[in-house]
């Protein structure tokens, strides 16, 4: 840890893709998820310190709404790979969508193969993580986070919004909510 008690970890939902998940494996931002990213970039800009770190997913969508960030800050973006999408190795794009809705009703407890490993990927590297940091990354991993933050064995118990800004704060010993980030306003499953 720094020489601060307390560190902030700012986990971003990317802004709205230019496709659905199962219609492309890897799409970059729609127009609307580009205006998205820039009204995010100008709130951040005066909430956060400018020597932050910056992480990303791998997909494109996570790296395209980091860039008017990176832009404002003068940094780099760092690409991590604990906070890509959840896998869905094998499946073909058409089944998907409904394999992740099958998803949304399970609990933590019932993950096996690569969809538990990628859990305890992204808890062990957010307890790894020793300054204040952003993350752009993706609905299923800030769900993650949730879940255990919260001890709770559902898997989905919080649907942000594209842009939404999960705040949490992290000691030596404990990680927890300072602010959840905007909702999506209807849910659909």
């Amino acid at each position: 840890m720094t020489n601060k008690e307390l560190i902030t970890i700012y986990l971003i939902r990317h802004g709205e893709a230019s496709a659905s998940w199962d219609k492309d494996r890897d799409p970059g931002l729609s127009p609307k998820g580009k205006s998205q990213s820039e009204i995010l970039s100008q709130e951040l800009f005066s909430k956060v310190p400018k020597d932050i770190r910056i992480f990303s997913s791998p997909l494109l969508r996570a790296k395209e709404t980091a860039v008017p960030l990176l832009k404002k800050i003068n940094t780099k973006l760092e690409i991590n790979n604990s906070f890509r999408e959840i896998p869905s190795p094998g499946l073909s794009l058409d089944k998907r969508k409904k394999w992740l809705k099958k998803l949304f009703d399970k609990r933590i407890d019932e993950l096996k193969g690569p969809q538990l490993h990628w859990y305890n990927e992204i808890i062990e590297t957010i307890k790894l993580i020793e300054e204040d940091t952003i993350v752009f990354t993706h609905f299923m991993v800030i769900n993650c986070l949730v879940s255990f933050i919260n001890k709770t064995q559902s898997f989905v118990t919080f649907y942000p919004d594209n842009c939404s800004v999960l705040e949490i704060e992290k000691s030596s010993d404990k990680i927890f909510i300072k602010e959840f980030g905007n909702e999506l306003p209807t849910i659909v499953r």
